[in-house]
């Protein structure tokens, strides 16, 4: 059993972010290191909401198969605890926190399926990278307590307030179960501008917390509360949550074709 998880965990970095585009080898220019902690909220919202934020001609896509098969929508919730530039100096800000709205969508004549980044609010200056960035003010809460025999219970809170009038607030409550180390690579494009996109080389903690798809259920409780024009089109209580991610260490290098 424990074998047959670690090789759904190997799987997950191309499920969450690597359905890009084949495309042929470019030269690459390193931008950015980041050392992050995450939580990956994956849910089936509703079509047409997420297909409005969708760039002109793509199709969203429905993961098929996998842990995550069923999703059409990732909620990111990024704790950016250091970031490094090119030369490897502490960027400015060197850290923030961002909320990372993903999809996945194909369009004819291209091959595969492509990772879009649909909006991202995060802790100004906005670096604004995919040319869709918000600033929004953040909480987090944290605690992790241990209950004796290996047992560990992890208490988060996430609040976010943007200033075009978007909010979300997450309220995550359970006990850990086991994690798996993983690397991958993934090119994210920009759903204002199709043809951006940043090559990520990852490397990341990550425990699937709760997969439908697997039948694996949260030792837990999960609480989603959103707001505003996008957020609360996305979110309307109407989704079905399909997965959970929790990356406590996620470690990327960051470049530019």
């Amino acid at each position: 059993m424990r074998r047959i998880f670690f090789q759904l965990i190997a799987t997950l970095g191309v499920l969450v972010s690597g359905l890009a585009a084949a495309s042929g080898v470019v030269a690459e220019t390193k931008v950015a290191t980041t050392v992050e902690s995450r939580i990956v909220l994956a849910f089936k919202a509703d079509d047409s909401a997420v297909q409005e934020m969708m760039p002109e001609g793509w199709r969203l896509l429905t993961l098929p198969k996998g842990p995550l098969a069923g999703t059409n929508l990732i909620v990111s919730l990024i704790d950016r605890q250091l970031v490094l530039d090119a030369e490897g100096k502490p960027a400015s800000p060197p850290t923030g926190k961002a909320v990372a709205l993903l999809a996945y969508g194909v369009k004819a004549g291209v091959e595969g399926a492509t990772t879009f980044v649909l909006g991202v609010y995060e802790t100004p200056p906005v670096a604004s990278d995919y040319g869709n960035g918000v600033s929004a003010d953040f909480t987090r809460e944290l605690s992790v307590k241990d209950t004796g025999m290996g047992a560990v219970q992890r208490t988060e809170t996430w609040a976010m307030s943007a200033v075009d009038g978007n909010s979300l607030t997450v309220g995550l409550n359970y006990q850990h179960g086991p994690a798996g180390w993983s690397s991958s690579q993934a090119k994210p494009h920009s759903a204002s501008d199709p043809g951006f996109y940043r090559i990520y080389k990852y490397e990341q903690l990550v425990e699937l917390a709760m997969s439908t798809a697997i039948k694996r259920d949260l030792n837990g409780t999960l609480n989603v509360s959103a707001g505003g024009d996008d957020l609360g089109a996305l979110l309307d209580g109407s989704e079905t949550l399909t997965g959970i991610l929790v990356v406590p260490v996620y470690k990327r290098d960051v470049y530019l074709p």
